[in-house]
């Protein structure tokens, strides 16, 4: 059995209702409730509870030390994002984190996990399926597709299809027979994983 760490970091697939509109406040333990995940054995830590619109090079830092951390520790490694700064998230830790030995995969979702229509449990789903069987390396999963971190970028703010990956294809996708992925000949440095500052 696959060990995975899940790294909440806040965003919309996190987010209740508040006085403001919505608002991070649901925990990587309760995101991982309202999903069914056999197969796996997935260890919540919360990193912090932002709108992702606030994340930074700062956050940048704290997020690419807990996950060269979780990499020590797990088969695969699953970040839960805001989708508004997602993809430059997953690009900085494409480059900050060097000589992955297993995959780190955000996700996100357009709607709360509460909420009637959200997309988030099938985004998260699909992100622990990705981070049990992809090669390693800094993945965004999100709307049945798999797009390297370095690659994504977001195209729409109401569509469920929210990212798309620029002049590269897909890594992979989800279909409903699993998981493909396309390109597993994907280089892995030998050298011991260092994390750049």
């Amino acid at each position: 059995m696959k060990k995975l760490i899940l790294l909440a970091t806040g965003g919309t697939i996190a987010s209740v209702a508040g006085e403001n509109g919505l608002t991070p406040g649901i925990s990587g333990a309760e995101l991982l409730e309202k999903v069914n995940l056999p197969g796996v054995e997935i260890t919540c830590r919360d990193v912090f509870a932002l709108d992702s619109s606030n994340v930074q090079p700062e956050e940048w830092r704290v997020l690419a030390a807990a996950a060269f951390h979780a990499a020590q520790e797990a088969d695969g490694v699953v970040i839960t994002h805001g989708t508004d700064t997602m993809a430059y998230s997953a690009a900085a830790l494409s480059f900050m984190l060097h000589g992955l030995r297993v995959p780190v995969v955000f996700t996100s979702s357009q709607l709360p996990m509460g909420h009637l229509l959200s997309d988030a449990p099938v985004n998260l789903a699909e992100a622990v399926e990705t981070a049990r069987t992809a090669p390693p390396g800094v993945y965004i999963t999100f709307n049945h597709k798999i797009i390297r971190g370095c690659r994504a970028v977001k195209v729409r703010t109401m569509g469920f299809d929210a990212f798309e990956s620029v002049n590269a294809r897909y890594l992979g996708e989800i279909f409903a027979d699993g998981l493909r992925v396309y390109n597993r000949q994907i280089p892995a440095s030998q050298e011991k994983t260092e994390l750049y500052d």
